[in-house]
Order: C-alpha cells, then structure tokens, then sequence
C-alpha cells in the first residue's frame, strides 16, 4: 500500500473523554478529543480535525446570555435631600421640582443625562439669547446629569444624585414639556415625563398722568396708560378700552385698543354727565374675563 493509500484509509483511534491536561474551553463543559495517528499532520488529517473541533466548539460559543441592557426607572419628584415626594402633573412658570431616577445594570456607573423637549424649543442651529449658555424655552435642569438613585444611607446630601427642574417663563406651545432621563451608557434606554405648564394669573394695572384722585375739568385731558401682567403673548398682549357714566356723552378715548404699557388719550365730555363721574376701563384681549378700571370726577 502506498502512503497515500494509507493516509486515505487511516481512521480514528478512539474518541475519549477531555484529560485533566486538555485546556477545557468552559468550566464544566465535557467535549470529546480525537486521537489520530501519526498522519494526523498530513492535509487530510488536519481538515478532518479542524472539521471536528468546529462542530463541537462554535455551538457552544452561543451558550452564554448576552449582558442585560441598562434600564431607567420612572422619573420621580423629590425634595432637595432626594426623599420621594407626591407625582405631579403640572408646574407653574418659573416654578420648579427635585427629580430622580434609578437605574438598574449600569456596569459603568455612568449615570443618567437629562434634557426636556416642547413645542417652543429653537430650532437646532438658531443663536441662543445673549447671556444665555442652553435654550430654556422648554426649562432646563441642574445639574444635567446625575448618578444614578435612591441616595445611598450614608450620604450626607443628594448633590449629584438629584436634579432639579426650572420650568420656562412663559407657557410652551401646546402647553405642555416632556423631561427626558436617558442612561448616559445607552440613550436608546430613557423613562419621560410629560408636565403641563400653566401660566400665572393676568392682571391689569392703570396708570394715569395725574395723580389720584382723578379729576378732569369739561373737555379736558389725561393720558392713560394700561399694563399687563402674566400674558404670555407675543408682544406683551393688547388691552381693550371703554367708557360708561350716566348721561349719553361720556367723552371720547383717542383709542379703544392699545399694546400694554402705551398709552390712550381719554377726553371728558364738553357738559359735565349726571352724576358727575366717568368710568374708564382696560379689558385683557387675552382674557375678556380680566380687567380694571378708574372712576374720573367731571367738574
């Protein structure tokens, strides 16, 4: 027989349980060793060995769970030590709330980064205001990011852990802000929290150009000026004015609407009206339901 022949014709010695001497490819894993004779060197003898290791090896290279992903708790409202206060729903302008979040196989101990998002947010790209170092149209958090809750026992204070949340100045379009805390290891992995924004109430403020109380002569003159407080339009908002006394002349305003903080021009009748008095009043556009008014002595 040929050597050739031979190598094509040699068979496995025996198969055998691993050796304590084998390097075992995971602990408590039994796979079996082939024993080849001496032509295990020849090309046939390695490819049926690499063919054989493969078998057994590659399946058991999927045995192991991949590594679970990092997880973000609900975010919750605290107090500024990071104990669990009462779930909100809502905050007023300027207003604002401890938060935190917990989470759960952050190997790294990275943490969580905060952000909010509305409809007021500036589009990426656009200038922020002068002084201003990140936009707040929607709030904004300090600080950004934290470790990750509940604070540990022997803390003496929550800094860092806790965040706390500065609502905007004004109402949000739509009306509403949704907070965000993403794991810094995985921002795919975040909780949300949607927080309805009221605005305070508006109010009205007259301002004449004579001191109270306020007394014209027929057909004389006094500049008014009608300020809003807490209208969130763009523009500081628009009052409405009217007149009303006791007689059909009430004297004339030189206008009925105005900007807050301009001015009207009230004129008093030519004849003093019954009563002797005239009623002057500034109505939010905004909100017809808020309004104020001053009483003007005709004499």
């Amino acid at each position: 027989m040929t050597r050739h022949e031979m190598i094509m014709t040699r068979s496995l010695k025996s198969i055998s349980p691993v050796s304590p001497r084998t390097m075992l490819l995971r602990p408590g894993v039994r796979f079996f060793s082939m024993l080849i004779d001496s032509d295990t060197t020849s090309i046939i003898g390695r490819a049926l060995l690499s063919a054989l290791l493969a078998a057994i090896i590659l399946p058991l290279g999927g045995c192991g769970a991949s590594s679970p992903k990092v997880q973000v708790a609900a975010i919750s409202p605290t107090d500024v030590n990071g104990k669990q206060q009462a779930a909100i729903q809502s905050l007023t302008v300027g207003s604002g709330t401890y938060l935190d979040t917990t989470l759960t196989n952050d190997r790294g101990l990275l943490g969580a980064d905060w952000t909010v998002s509305c409809g007021s947010a500036l589009p990426p790209g656009t200038p922020l205001p002068p002084g201003q170092t990140v936009d707040t149209s929607c709030g904004y958090f300090t600080p950004a990011h934290t470790s990750s809750a509940p604070v540990p026992l022997y803390a003496s204070s929550a800094n860092g852990i806790v965040t706390y949340y500065t609502a905007p100045s004004s109402p949000p379009k739509a009306g509403t802000v949704t907070l965000y805390a993403s794991a810094t290891a995985d921002h795919s992995q975040f909780a949300a929290l949607t927080l309805v924004i009221q605005g305070l109430p508006i109010s009205v403020a007259i301002v004449a150009s004579t001191p109270a109380p306020f007394t014209l002569a027929p057909s004389g003159t006094m500049s008014l000026a009608g300020t809003l407080s807490n209208d969130y339009t763009v523009g500081g908002g628009y009052l409405n004015w009217s007149l009303a006394c006791r007689s059909s002349d009430c004297g004339s305003l030189n206008s009925t609407k105005s900007a807050s903080g301009a001015s009207v021009t009230y004129i008093a009748p030519a004849a003093t009206p019954a009563g002797n008095t005239v009623t002057v009043t500034a109505t939010s556009v905004t909100d017809p339901s808020v309004s104020n008014s001053i009483i003007i002595t005709i004499a």
